[in-house]
């Protein structure tokens, strides 16, 4: 009796073991299926971000390719418009003029003179009759005067600005007696805003005064070097 008693307490104990196992591998197989389930939708998940990676990354590739375009097009467009501007600053006006006296020429105290014969005149801005140059337009500007004396005559003269001496120009033999001529040239790079006025001026009291000047030897000259932007 007491050995039955013990079988069947060993069969029941062994009984609930087994039970116990069993759940737990059922517990096991719910997680390993869990898990399964888990990685099938990863790897789905995996599938579907490459191919938006892919996307992505054709998107990104024809981003970059419109941006180049419209960098190329945009320095096409720049250097089309500053070779445009370029050309049309660089010269807005043609500049030129030069002119020289008649005859032979006496001189006075601060006079203008006047260089009458005009053999250019670009842009019509010397006036012969003043002897006067009115800038145009704004910018750079050179200017060139020669003179021929009759020796052993002499003058002194300005390159003035506006009633301002931007030059001094001497021509002559000084000391001497001897006849002959004497040349006398200068110039200057002058900058004018537009209306500013030029032109020669005889010194106020350095200077002969009849019969100085050999006229077609004497001349004024100037030309526009660039303007301003």
């Amino acid at each position: 009796m007491k050995l039955l008693i013990i079988l069947f307490i060993v069969v029941f104990c062994r009984a609930e073991e087994d039970e116990a196992v069993l759940k737990r591998l059922n517990k096991m197989e719910t997680e390993i299926n869990k898990l399964t389930t888990g990685m099938k939708k990863l790897a789905s998940e995996n599938i579907i971000f490459k191919a938006e990676n892919k996307y992505l990354q054709e998107v990104n590739q024809n981003m970059l390719r419109k941006m180049k375009n419209l960098e190329d097009l945009m320095s096409s467009n720049l250097n089309d418009t500053t070779l445009s501007k370029r050309v049309t600053v660089i010269n807005p006006v043609n500049v030129a003029f030069h002119a020289n006296m008649v005859g032979l020429k006496s001189l006075h105290d601060n006079e203008v003179l006047h260089f009458d014969k005009v053999n250019t005149n670009l842009g019509n801005s010397y006036d012969e009759h003043l002897g006067v140059f009115q800038s145009p337009t704004p910018g750079f500007y050179v200017f060139f005067v020669h003179f021929l004396t009759i020796a052993p005559k002499s003058i002194e003269a300005h390159i003035v600005r506006n009633g301002d001496i931007i030059q001094n120009v001497y021509a002559g033999i000084m000391g001497r007696t001897d006849a002959g001529y004497a040349p006398g040239s200068n110039m200057a790079i002058v900058q004018l805003k537009q209306g500013d006025r030029v032109w020669i001026r005889v010194h106020d009291h350095y200077h002969d005064i009849v019969d100085v000047l050999d006229g077609p030897w004497c001349t004024f000259a100037g030309y526009l070097l660039y303007p301003e932007i």
